[in-house]
């Protein structure tokens, strides 16, 4: 298959599917925009990864078979939320159109910075020493068939369990990423395709964020945005910064916990803990949830730490004991698995 035509498949997997498979989950709001959409879509393609790679890793099943088993249920999910679309006659602008018609000043400057950085993120690949592991996991994978089967380091089979690693396996969604796009070499996927994508679900979410806090100002919502991208392009002064990690490594699942779980978490609870009436069915707290287990360990902590946080704040607003109870028990996939890696560090 030329370069060409991978592209295309890399477009279709990572923008086309996640976006009609989100609709579906929406289908019941009265209105969504395409933003929301794709970043639903995210949501549930992570937590279905997840999901399916854990009980794999376990019975040592090849690469192949979760490669069929992830894309026929995501590729599914996106026709159902095709048909759902046209049925029901919700296809809908993004929320960006809007903007545009107005030609907020300020947006135009945020969009034209943003869409300066995708091009910097896909042209000028930055090479971190962690992709000695986080590549290299990705392109043994591939060429091997296994799942954590292989040392990315040695190329020997593995002897001990890689207990960081293996209940977020962030790596291998880099792998079948790479054979659902007809072979386009993991590196390539992880530097070039990843970035411009991953860094789009970032900027949706930072406008999400300005929409519900600016919900009467255009403006201010082009300047918040604007001053985001100002202040992620100028976060160099550390390598540790939030901004560095979304600029230079952004392929890496840790620097997406970061960049856009936590705040698309930050986002959902706002929008349903803290709303009498919630805008999103609670269940993208649970999705979120999980697909902070898949990103980063740290994400096996730090989402239900911040969804804890929110049930604690809606709880001392609204007295509300039903609440509270839906908010924890988003966090039972992260609590599971940290107990699952206790059991693994120390007992195992």
């Amino acid at each position: 298959m030329s370069f060409i035509g991978k592209g295309l498949l890399a477009l279709i997997w990572l923008i086309v599917v996640p976006t009609l498979a989100g609709s579906l989950f929406l289908r019941r709001k009265k209105t969504h925009s395409w933003i929301e959409c794709f970043l639903v879509g995210y949501l549930f393609l992570f937590s279905l990864f997840e999901l399916l790679t854990l009980p794999m890793i376990r019975f040592k099943a090849p690469l192949h078979v979760l490669v069929i088993c992830f894309g026929v249920p995501s590729g599914a999910a996106a026709l159902a939320g095709a048909f759902s679309l046209i049925r029901m006659k919700r296809i809908r602008k993004p929320d960006v159109a809007g903007p545009l018609r107005q030609s907020s000043p300020f947006l135009w400057a945020a969009l034209l910075l943003i869409v300066f950085q995708l091009a910097v993120v896909a042209v000028y690949a930055h090479f971190d020493e962690d992709d000695a592991f986080y590549v290299a996991a990705g392109t043994t994978a591939v060429e091997t068939d296994t799942i954590f089967e292989i040392s990315a380091y040695t190329g020997a089979p593995y002897t001990k369990i890689p207990q960081r690693y293996i209940l977020s396996p962030f790596p291998i969604f880099l792998a079948v990423v790479s054979r659902l796009c007809g072979g386009l070499h993991p590196a390539i996927v992880a530097h070039t395709i990843f970035p411009p994508v991953f860094l789009i679900c970032v900027y949706c979410t930072v406008y999400l964020i300005a929409r519900k806090w600016f919900e009467d100002d255009q403006n201010a919502r082009g300047i918040f945005l604007f001053l985001t991208a100002m202040l992620c392009w100028f976060s160099a002064y550390s390598v540790y910064s939030a901004g560095n990690f979304q600029m230079v490594r952004l392929w890496q699942g840790k620097a997406m916990l970061a960049s856009f779980l936590l705040p698309l978490i930050f986002y959902l609870s706002l929008s349903i803990i803290l709303e009498e009436q919630p805008q999103y069915p609670w269940f993208l707290l649970l999705l979120a949830d999980v697909a902070g287990c898949l990103l980063s360990s740290m994400g096996i902590i730090l989402a239900p730490l911040m969804i804890g946080i929110f049930a604690l704040l809606g709880l001392l607003r609204f007295r509300s004991l039903k609440r509270t109870v839906y908010a924890l028990s988003c966090c039972i996939p992260s609590a599971a698995l940290g107990a699952v890696y206790l059991y693994i560090r120390h007992i195992t």
